[in-house]
Protein backbone atom coordinates (compact mmCIF):
# COMPACT_ATOMS: atom_id res chain seq x y z
CA UNK A 1 0.00 0.00 0.00
CA UNK A 2 1.21 3.33 -1.28
CA UNK A 3 2.04 6.77 1.29
CA UNK A 4 1.32 8.93 -1.38
CA UNK A 5 -2.29 9.87 0.82
CA UNK A 6 -0.68 9.90 3.95
CA UNK A 7 2.14 12.49 2.89
CA UNK A 8 -0.45 14.04 1.38
CA UNK A 9 -2.50 14.33 4.35
CA UNK A 10 0.99 15.51 6.84
CA UNK A 11 1.29 18.67 3.86
CA UNK A 12 -2.31 18.88 4.78
CA UNK A 13 -2.25 19.58 8.11
CA UNK A 14 1.13 21.29 8.24
CA UNK A 15 -0.93 24.41 5.62
CA UNK A 16 0.34 23.08 2.73
CA UNK A 17 -2.34 23.34 -0.38
CA UNK A 18 -1.89 22.08 -3.86
CA UNK A 19 -4.53 24.06 -5.05
CA UNK A 20 -4.97 27.14 -2.66
CA UNK A 21 -2.33 29.64 -0.88
CA UNK A 22 -4.46 28.59 2.52
CA UNK A 23 -7.26 26.09 2.94
CA UNK A 24 -10.69 27.96 2.39
CA UNK A 25 -11.96 28.97 6.03
CA UNK A 26 -15.77 27.63 4.75
CA UNK A 27 -17.01 24.63 4.97
CA UNK A 28 -16.08 23.22 8.72
CA UNK A 29 -16.53 19.95 9.78
CA UNK A 30 -14.55 16.36 9.62
CA UNK A 31 -14.25 13.92 6.78
CA UNK A 32 -13.66 10.74 7.18
CA UNK A 33 -11.18 9.27 4.22
CA UNK A 34 -11.97 5.13 3.67
CA UNK A 35 -9.54 3.05 1.95
CA UNK A 36 -10.46 0.18 0.48
CA UNK A 37 -9.00 -3.22 -1.64
CA UNK A 38 -10.55 -4.37 -4.22
CA UNK A 39 -12.94 -6.59 -2.22
CA UNK A 40 -14.35 -3.24 -0.67
CA UNK A 41 -12.93 -4.22 2.45
CA UNK A 42 -12.02 -0.89 4.41
CA UNK A 43 -8.18 -1.55 5.31
CA UNK A 44 -7.26 1.92 6.67
CA UNK A 45 -8.82 5.07 7.95
CA UNK A 46 -8.27 8.47 8.38
CA UNK A 47 -10.22 11.40 9.72
CA UNK A 48 -9.64 15.22 8.67
CA UNK A 49 -11.17 17.84 10.68
CA UNK A 50 -11.59 21.20 8.82
CA UNK A 51 -12.08 24.70 10.84
CA UNK A 52 -11.47 28.13 10.35
CA UNK A 53 -8.67 27.68 7.61
CA UNK A 54 -6.43 24.39 9.24
CA UNK A 55 -6.46 20.86 9.07
CA UNK A 56 -6.29 18.38 11.51
CA UNK A 57 -5.64 14.45 10.43
CA UNK A 58 -6.32 11.92 12.69
CA UNK A 59 -6.23 7.88 12.63
CA UNK A 60 -8.47 6.21 14.62
CA UNK A 61 -6.92 4.18 17.61
CA UNK A 62 -8.24 2.59 20.44
CA UNK A 63 -7.17 5.28 23.20
CA UNK A 64 -9.26 8.14 21.55
CA UNK A 65 -12.61 8.16 20.27
CA UNK A 66 -13.37 8.18 16.62
CA UNK A 67 -14.91 11.56 15.64
CA UNK A 68 -18.59 11.56 14.33
CA UNK A 69 -17.97 12.93 10.26
CA UNK A 70 -19.87 14.64 8.67
CA UNK A 71 -19.05 13.04 5.64
CA UNK A 72 -17.38 10.04 4.00
CA UNK A 73 -15.50 9.58 0.95
CA UNK A 74 -14.29 5.77 0.24
CA UNK A 75 -12.00 4.48 -2.59
CA UNK A 76 -9.05 2.04 -3.14
CA UNK A 77 -5.38 2.69 -2.47
CA UNK A 78 -4.97 2.72 -6.64
CA UNK A 79 -7.45 5.73 -6.88
CA UNK A 80 -6.55 7.17 -4.20
CA UNK A 81 -2.54 7.48 -5.57
CA UNK A 82 -3.95 8.68 -8.68
CA UNK A 83 -5.66 11.59 -7.08
CA UNK A 84 -2.66 12.95 -5.04
CA UNK A 85 -0.44 12.10 -8.29
CA UNK A 86 -3.16 14.21 -10.22
CA UNK A 87 -3.50 11.48 -12.99
CA UNK A 88 -7.21 11.57 -11.90
CA UNK A 89 -9.67 14.37 -11.15
CA UNK A 90 -12.42 14.03 -7.95
CA UNK A 91 -15.55 15.17 -10.09
CA UNK A 92 -14.82 12.55 -13.23
CA UNK A 93 -14.01 9.95 -10.48
CA UNK A 94 -17.38 10.95 -8.59
CA UNK A 95 -19.81 10.79 -11.43
CA UNK A 96 -18.40 7.57 -12.94
CA UNK A 97 -18.82 6.12 -9.18
CA UNK A 98 -14.95 5.26 -8.97
CA UNK A 99 -15.34 6.88 -5.63
CA UNK A 100 -18.37 6.96 -3.14
CA UNK A 101 -18.98 9.91 -0.97
CA UNK A 102 -21.80 9.69 1.89
CA UNK A 103 -23.01 13.02 3.69
CA UNK A 104 -21.60 16.31 2.87
CA UNK A 105 -20.80 16.69 -0.90
CA UNK A 106 -19.40 20.12 -0.49
CA UNK A 107 -17.17 19.59 2.62
CA UNK A 108 -15.94 16.36 0.41
CA UNK A 109 -15.25 18.42 -2.67
CA UNK A 110 -13.46 21.21 -0.95
CA UNK A 111 -11.07 18.68 0.53
CA UNK A 112 -10.71 17.13 -2.56
CA UNK A 113 -9.76 20.25 -3.88
CA UNK A 114 -7.15 21.08 -1.49
CA UNK A 115 -6.09 17.68 -0.99
CA UNK A 116 -5.25 16.34 -4.71
CA UNK A 117 -3.36 17.84 -7.20
CA UNK A 118 -4.50 18.81 -10.60
CA UNK A 119 -3.23 17.26 -13.99
CA UNK A 120 -0.10 17.69 -14.01
CA UNK A 121 -0.36 19.61 -17.44
CA UNK A 122 -3.41 21.99 -16.18
CA UNK A 123 -3.91 25.25 -16.27
CA UNK A 124 -6.26 27.31 -14.56
CA UNK A 125 -8.51 29.03 -16.98
CA UNK A 126 -7.55 32.47 -16.12
CA UNK A 127 -3.72 31.64 -15.84
CA UNK A 128 -4.14 30.88 -19.77
CA UNK A 129 -5.77 34.04 -20.63
CA UNK A 130 -2.92 36.18 -18.53
CA UNK A 131 -0.02 33.71 -20.75
CA UNK A 132 -1.80 34.29 -23.91
CA UNK A 133 -1.95 38.37 -23.36
CA UNK A 134 1.34 38.39 -22.49
CA UNK A 135 2.51 36.69 -25.65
Amino acid sequence: MGDRLADALQMLERGESRTFKSIPPEPTGTVRLDVTESAGTVVKQWFVILESGTARVRRPDSETPRPEPDAVLRTDNDTFDRLVRGEERFVPLFFRNALVVEGHLGLVHMLATVLFAGPPTGHHPRDFVHEEAGA
